[in-house]
């Protein structure tokens, strides 16, 4: 399958701020959302909210997509911590919060389990080099 690593959105993207449209656009190709959330941002709840908007205002049914909300970052955290931030998060995403450290790996096997579980088993099988319709791009397209 192909992922699209997206940076993360400013307040105002859907509206041309920064390059979030043109990424934001880049998007549309993707069959599910894996939103990675800060563990050390400041308010968990407000940083998904303002990308969940950004998607909202940009429309193209972004917010329809399948989407996986994960609390990265919790190697630098204690478990208690962790536990009440994936429960903050919880409540603001509406979706169960999957935890992981990108540096340690932990939990990272299960977020990619549950991503291939959302795609299919036919993509699974697709093979590395074969163009699909998400890995295909026009040429005059860049997502900057």
């Amino acid at each position: 399958f192909v992922v699209a690593d997206i940076p993360g959105l400013i307040e105002g993207a859907a509206d041309g701020a920064g390059v979030g449209d043109r990424f934001l656009g880049h998007i549309e190709r993707c069959r599910v959302l894996l939103h990675l959330v800060d563990a050390n941002d400041e308010d968990v709840a407000t940083s998904y909210r303002i990308v969940r908007d950004e998607l909202e205002a940009y429309g193209a049914d972004l917010v329809e997509k399948p989407v996986i909300v994960a609390l990265n970052k919790i190697d630098t955290l204690d478990d208690e911590l962790v536990a009440a931030l994936s429960a903050e998060l919880a409540e603001a995403s509406g979706h169960p919060v999957m935890a992981l450290s990108g540096a340690s790996g932990a939990g990272v096997p299960a977020v990619l389990d549950k991503l291939l579980e959302i795609i299919g088993p036919e993509k699974r099988k697709t093979a590395p080099n074969s163009q699909d319709s998400e890995g295909d791009e026009s040429p005059d397209w860049s997502p900057i």
